[in-house]
């Protein structure tokens, strides 16, 4: 037996010109020659549309090319090689693929006579990835668009996703893809990353509505043209002075070629009928309807809130999926004819509009088929939205759905006729009612830039504002006697340009945060105001807070309180919007200003949870004299109890005693069981205790010295006020553990 290497030798030196003749008779872009056991070569690689001859040198054998797997079948028919080599036949591969052969006579197969020819093409899913590498005009799907062509419509089979459509297949296919601009504004839209698209489960039906069957190329589209795509719609082609178009993408690139069809770069994607907007604030924004609501939500800053993608994104810390009731833009006209206000953009500026559109928020997907009749739902705003349901259709809080089910990828939209009924608190109070004018100076951004104003009345917050533009803006509150009025500033990094001031129904300033401010400070917080001038007060006192560490006083409080009661409970970095996480973080000074009734005043520090002895504070009087200043750096700040800011003109002590008698709490602080001391044998009492922010948390009925539990309560600082049945009231302050 001759060897392979013998045989080739041969077959190239001795025998040249027979083998040319051979070669002639069996031309083929390739050759494959058979001896005793082998194929030379048994292995090769060729393009599709190549031939293959295959020359018999030695022995008896067939081409048997028959195999399953193959993407078709071939057979050359038994024969006697020699050695000027016998031309057994061509084969010409016109379809890709991987194709197996052997010599199946006799056991030729057991002893090795097998080989492979790899039939290789560039396809459309090829040059989906080679686009941006071959430097096609920088145009290609971003890196997760192309993967999800190539392996949700390729390599995974499942139908749901993959239909008919094999990118890699011999289908042919016409495909219009995307530029990478008009991929980066799907993202944007969708306000999702890459990785969350790739996992997108409408991401695959979608792109197949780019996928048109069969080969169209740019001479062949024609105006009017309607295509059929692989996901079930047409596309319509139209041929203007620009060029060519589909739908409403221009083709920007066109005939880029592959084995099995054509590519053409479009500038934008492709959008599907029936199909959910990315997100409801989409939905609101292309809606022709709701113009005025979309500028609502902007003024508020509720947009972003809109646009999460909690339900697609597992890892975005996002509010929502949202179920939005959205008044049309007549509903907004009459609405505010209604009420009284000159047109809609007076709405729009008033101190109402913020809560007009939390009850029209409803933070969970509730779609028309959802709903029946007397739901109760719970808003934004933590107010309940009923749902009727008759044969007239679906209302909300009596507003009826002209539309509904207007789908995202966050929550669903439902157009309503009627702006919801809204009821608009008294404008006066026993005192009135006060004006906050919010300043935004030249040299800053435009407005507050998401820092705002909070009011609250007796620990209760009654109005929420912010700015958008430079100049200045009002609203009023209703003010009553015996109101405790606190001012918070909620700061987002501009506070230099930031100022407010609130004056009463006479025009008199009771506040200005410009008479406290430091140019460069933020705004100065006010706690404490009196409407009327209710009630004995020393004044107004300036606190000065201060941090080396820069953290803040991070978590940390300073209650303040006088005669009447609690005057200020002032934290930092306060939670305004809900989310935990605090809102502000770092300074290394701030001030708060608090009014104080005359007489004894205690400060009681609840210390800071970071750097806690970096922290300290300095207390002025009215007339600016330092009468605290706690600013040792190597302790934490401690409370100082009954400090007079001013001499007390009460002269009778009698009077003092009955309206706050002396009792003492024990432990204090406490975990569990909070014991009184001062109260007699058999007298019963009511007890009522109160939060640092003057909320009562607890109330019940007691006899004597009796313990009351606490074990429920949260860790912080508290006043227990007791209210005896024969008529006196007493209170003191502990700690809960």
């Amino acid at each position: 037996m001759r060897s392979v290497l013998t045989t080739v030798l041969t077959l190239c030196l001795s025998s040249i010109f027979v083998i040319t003749q051979t070669q002639a008779q069996c031309e083929a872009d390739a050759t494959v020659y058979l001896t005793d056991f082998i194929f030379t070569p048994s292995e090769f690689t060729i393009s599709v549309g190549q031939t293959v001859a295959f020359v018999n040198a030695e022995g008896v054998h067939n081409v048997d090319g028959t195999a399953e797997d193959n993407p078709v079948p071939f057979f050359l028919e038994q024969s006697e090689g020699n050695i000027e080599g016998l031309c057994m036949g061509t084969f010409t591969f016109d379809i890709p693929g991987t194709y197996n052969f052997t010599s199946s006579v006799g056991v030729q197969p057991e002893l090795g006579m097998n080989g492979t020819i790899v039939v290789d093409a560039v396809t459309i899913a090829d040059t989906l990835y080679n686009l941006d590498d071959a430097g096609t005009s920088g145009y290609a799907f971003n890196s997760y668009l192309s993967s999800t062509f190539n392996n949700g419509l390729q390599e995974f089979p499942n139908e749901a996703w993959v239909g008919d459509v094999d990118l890699n297949g011999l289908d042919t296919y016409t495909v219009f893809v995307p530029n990478n601009g008009a991929v980066d504004e799907l993202m944007a839209l969708m306000n999702l990353g890459s990785f969350d698209m790739l996992g997108f489960y409408d991401m695959a039906p979608a792109l197949k509505y780019h996928v048109v069957p069969g080969i169209y190329m740019a001479n062949d589209l024609e105006d009017g043209m309607a295509l059929p795509t692989a996901e079930g719609q047409s596309v319509t082609i139209s041929i203007g002075e620009s060029g060519a178009m589909v739908d409403d993408a221009n083709i920007i690139e066109t005939n880029i070629t592959a084995f099995n069809g054509v590519i053409h770069i479009v500038d934008q994607i492709l959008a599907p009928q029936g199909y959910p907007s990315a997100t409801t604030w989409d939905v609101i924004v292309q809606s022709p309807d709701h113009t005025v609501l979309e500028q609502a939500l902007l003024n508020e800053g509720l947009e972003e809130a809109l646009r999460g993608q909690p339900i697609l994104n597992d890892n975005e810390d996002a509010e929502g999926p949202f179920t939005v009731f959205a008044p049309t833009d007549d509903a907004f006209y009459a609405f505010a004819e209604a009420n009284g206000f000159a047109n809609e953009q007076e709405l729009l500026n008033s101190q109402f509009i913020d809560d007009i559109l939390d009850g029209l928020l409803v933070e969970a997907v509730y779609e028309s088929g959802d709903l029946f009749n007397g739901q109760l739902l719970l808003s934004y705003s933590n107010e309940g939205v009923t749902i009727g349901v008759d044969e007239d259709g679906i209302s909300v809080n009596t507003a009826p759905v002209v539309q509904a089910d207007m789908l995202a990828y966050n929550g669903v939209v439902h157009s309503l006729g009627e702006v919801m009924p809204f009821d608009f608190p008294e404008p006066e109070g026993t005192c009135g009612a006060w004006t906050i004018t919010m300043t935004s100076g030249f040299g800053g951004p435009d407005g507050w830039e998401g820092s705002s104003l909070h009011v609250f009345a007796d620990g209760n917050e009654v109005a929420s504002e912010t700015m958008l533009s430079i100049g200045s803006e009002s609203f009023s509150i209703p003010v009553d006697i015996g109101n405790r009025i606190d001012v918070v500033y909620n700061d987002s990094g501009w506070g230099q340009y930031h100022d407010y001031s609130i004056t009463d129904n006479d025009g008199n300033v009771v506040f200005s945060s410009n008479e406290w401010g430091v140019p460069g400070d933020d705004p100065c917080n006010v706690y404490g105001l009196n409407p009327c001038d209710e009630g004995p007060t020393c004044g107004l006192i300036e606190i000065t807070f201060n941090d080396d560490s820069g953290e803040g006083w991070y978590f940390g409080t300073l209650g303040v309180y006088s005669e009447s009661g609690l005057e200020a409970n002032i934290f930092f970095n306060p939670d305004f919007d809900g989310d935990g996480y605090a809102d502000y973080i770092g300074f290394s000074t701030r001030t708060a200003v608090v009014t104080v009734d005359e007489g004894e005043v205690d400060f009681v520090v609840n210390a800071p949870i970071v750097s806690p002895m970096q922290c300290g504070y300095t207390v002025k009087n009215p007339e600016g004299d330092i009468v605290i200043e706690e600013t040792n750096t190597t302790e934490v700040p401690p409370s100082n109890y009954d400090v007079e800011i001013c001499a007390s003109n009460t002269s009778n002590s009698d009077e003092l005693t009955i309206l706050a008698p002396s009792i003492a709490v024990f432990p204090n602080p406490v975990a569990s069981l909070l014991s009184i001391k001062g109260i007699g044998t058999g007298e019963k009492w009511q007890a009522a205790i109160f939060n640092a922010e003057g909320k009562m948390v607890h109330q019940e009925e007691c006899t004597g010295s009796e313990a009351i539990d606490v074990t429920l309560l949260r860790a912080g600082l508290y006043t227990l006020k007791l209210d005896a049945f024969g008529g006196s009231s007493k209170s003191a302050r502990f700690v809960k553990e």
